[in-house]
């Protein structure tokens, strides 16, 4: 609640927005249109409704001049957000409440606000709770619709997971991080100077208040909006050059200079940064069994060498490693039998080399050391896990993908959409 007080103090000490739009709602009336989407409207109220929330939960000033912005922003991201609701219901999807519900908890948590306590602290903070319910249903919707579009009609193949997987092992020292973003779209060439405004008054908000989720929720027309921006944990290697430059330059809890990027203007927020090592081979475990030829004590080279064929020859007769014991037992072989399960560093280096590369129900060469020779059948092999993450690389391939899909599916409906400015 201290947020929340904070917050609305600050908005009293700026003198208020309901006071600077009072005066517009006294000449052209509340309900005055704006914009029609096909057969919705966008008013004056719906507006200033909108310019109050972005303003209040973000903190950024109420100046002459972010108010002439959030008002051609709110109207652009409120003919959105119909755009958004028709198609859901042309595609007869229904958002569960089970969603709006979690986004709910999360913003609560985020604001400080004791569970259950959401609508109270909105309304203290003279907003109207429903339309920030509306905000949120709009954007969940949007990212459900545009992730069944690409769910429906593409796939992710084997290899192109292989090739960014190889892309990353090229590089030393795997880094992975967890990111947030902002995206103000370009749609189309005249759209280039004001979408770049747009973002480097947002950057100059984060760097002054740093209040990432809420200035994500209001101005980033990402997929990622609903959930405050968060892409969570990426690896590097599978974001376009220009985005992965900027992200190696920052240090955690800072914010990239808007990145002119495929679609528009991208802001990076770095929360965190972890190395991930690269699997070892030291780190294989090994369950093994050994057959071992004992030598007589500085035993010649005729010998060993008798004894190597022996061992030649029995490898021979194992295909499985339940082959193991009855053998040793038939050859009265002491000291064979199970040696359990071993890190691969953990053995002298000589068996080391033996077994590296033994698969299981394999058995080693034969190897000579100064009181016996060695024959290792593999039993069980657990190879590490890669340090690199499949499962994360595929997501973060798909995550590119749905961003790029998100402003083309967008672009169609505006396309097809009768949109009138008054």
């Amino acid at each position: 609640m201290r947020r929340l007080i904070a917050i609305l103090l600050l908005a009293i000490a700026q003198l208020g927005l309901a006071q600077t739009l009072q005066p517009a709602r006294a000449q052209d009336g509340s309900l005055r249109i704006l914009a029609i989407v096909n057969d919705e409207v966008v008013s004056v109220r719906d507006v200033a409704e909108r310019m109050r929330m972005t303003l209040l939960t973000t903190g950024i000033p109420n100046t002459p001049e972010i108010q002439r912005q959030l008002r051609e922003q709110s109207l652009r991201v409120l003919v959105d957000e119909r755009l958004y609701m028709q198609e859901a219901k042309r595609r007869n999807f229904t958002l569960p409440q089970e969603e709006i519900d979690r986004a709910v908890e999360n913003i609560e948590r985020q604001m400080n606000v004791p569970a259950g306590r959401f609508e109270q602290a909105v309304q203290r903070m003279g907003l109207d709770p429903k339309a920030f319910i509306e905000n949120i249903r709009a954007n969940l919707t949007w990212g459900r619709l545009v992730r069944g579009r690409y769910f429906s009609t593409n796939t992710i193949t084997e290899q192109e997971v292989d090739e960014a997987v190889e892309r990353l092992r090229a590089r030393a020292g795997q880094t992975e991080e967890l990111v947030s973003e902002i995206l103000i779209p370009v749609d189309s060439p005249d759209q280039e100077e004001s979408a770049k405004r747009t973002a480097e008054q947002v950057l100059e908000q984060l760097r002054t208040r740093g209040n990432f989720s809420a200035l994500a929720r209001q101005f980033s027309r990402g997929p990622t909006a609903a959930n405050g921006g968060d892409i969570g944990w990426g690896a590097r290697g599978t974001l376009p050059d220009e985005q992965e430059e900027a992200l190696a330059k920052l240090e955690r809890n800072s914010f990239s200079d808007p990145i002119r990027s495929t679609g528009g203007y991208y802001i990076f927020g770095l929360r965190d940064r972890r190395r991930v090592a690269e699997a070892s081979a030291q780190d294989i475990k090994l369950t093994l069994s050994q057959i071992m030829i004992g030598l007589a004590p500085n035993a010649q080279a005729a010998e060993v060498e008798t004894a190597m064929a022996l061992a030649r020859t029995v490898r021979e007769s194992i295909s499985k490693c339940e082959d193991v014991e009855p053998l040793a037992k038939e050859l009265k072989a002491q000291g064979s039998g199970s040696l359990g399960t071993v890190r691969l560093a953990d053995l002298p280096e000589n068996f080391r080399n033996a077994v590296k590369d033994v698969q299981p129900n394999e058995t080693s060469q034969p190897v000579a050391t100064p009181r016996a020779v060695h024959i290792f059948t593999v039993c069980e092999r657990d190879e590490p896990k890669s340090g690199i993450d499949r499962t994360q690389v595929r997501n973060s391939i798909a995550q590119q993908r749905i961003a790029l899909m998100s402003q083309r599916y967008l672009q169609d409906l505006r396309r097809d959409a009768t949109i009138e400015f008054r």
